[in-house]
């Protein structure tokens, strides 16, 4: 590649950005064939048991417009090399028509849909699994990625017995500037190799974190506050629970970067978190105003 140095900087430009494109086809392409091909094994292949003294469920949502690959994500979850207690899959009842059956014939396979009363959009991923199961250890992902086979395993393995040290394998480290004061989400230490453990090291939910029994504050439930205060923003909402809890967070694993499928709805999110007026700034300010935290 490093003749694209030499172009003149317009042409490079889209020469790496094409390159980029085609780099992640192929990525993703990979992805779904070592889906396939360990779905295909999973009666050859069985996971071991993992070695928490209380259940794991791993706790997922998602909606209509993702729902054409939701059962890859779903197959990547179910053939981990630790076997999880539960992976649960949280969706409004009213998006039940639209859900394909290529994703309800995976119930049999380790998969349990619940359905809920009200469209809490990603609250929905932990909110009902808290108040629904409370003492277990509970493990967030998105709809829209592909976990590798060990994603499981390394989040599981860096459990020391501390159940205020939430695990994280994606992590954005909290920057200051020299008065202490916290400089604004985009000029944090985006996917940082510091592993804590931290107050200052902030989980990013979809790339996987462990969460043990009793790691939150107890209004981690209360949606109606999260809708109220964060709208957009559930890391923020979970990040401040935990800071209201004394929890720190560690880095565990790799920090290998995320595959992911096609998504309009998270680069709108990205965009509304990013923005000055209702980003992650201001809804961190919310929560810090309400609860008299100083970060």
């Amino acid at each position: 590649m490093n003749w694209i140095k030499e172009l003149p900087a317009t042409v490079a430009y889209r020469v790496r950005r094409k390159y980029n494109s085609l780099e992640a086809s192929r990525v993703k392409r990979q992805s779904v064939r070592l889906i396939t091909e360990a779905w295909e094994a999973r009666d050859t292949k069985k996971p071991v048991a993992h070695p928490l003294p209380l259940k794991l469920m791993i706790n997922l949502t998602s909606f209509p417009d993702r729902f054409d690959t939701l059962h890859l994500t779903l197959k990547s979850l179910l053939t981990q090399s630790v076997k999880p207690d539960a992976v649960n899959l949280w969706l409004f009842e009213g998006d039940k028509q639209h859900l394909p059956q290529h994703v309800l014939d995976l119930q049999p396979f380790g998969l349990t849909i619940h359905w809920v009363s009200e469209d809490t959009r990603s609250y929905k991923k932990l909110i009902p699994a808290l108040q629904r199961f409370p003492d277990v250890f509970h493990v967030t992902a998105d709809d829209d990625i592909y976990y590798r086979p060990d994603w499981l395993k390394q989040l599981v393995d860096g459990y020391t017995g501390d159940n205020n040290q939430i695990l994280a394998l994606r992590a954005h480290f909290v920057r200051r500037y020299a008065d202490g004061t916290v400089q604004p989400y985009r000029k944090w230490e985006a996917k940082t190799e510091r592993k804590g453990p931290s107050k200052d090291l902030f989980f990013t939910s979809g790339g996987g974190v462990l969460f043990p029994p009793g790691s939150l504050h107890p209004d981690a439930v209360n949606a109606e506050l999260a809708a109220e205060l964060a709208p957009t923003a559930d890391d923020i909402w979970w990040f401040v629970m935990a800071l209201l809890n004394e929890s720190k967070l560690k880095r565990v694993g790799e920090n290998k970067g995320l595959v992911t499928w096609p998504s309009v709805e998270s680069s709108f999110l990205w965009g509304i978190n990013k923005s000055a007026e209702h980003g992650n700034d201001a809804q961190l300010n919310n929560l810090l105003s309400h609860y008299n935290l100083k970060l």
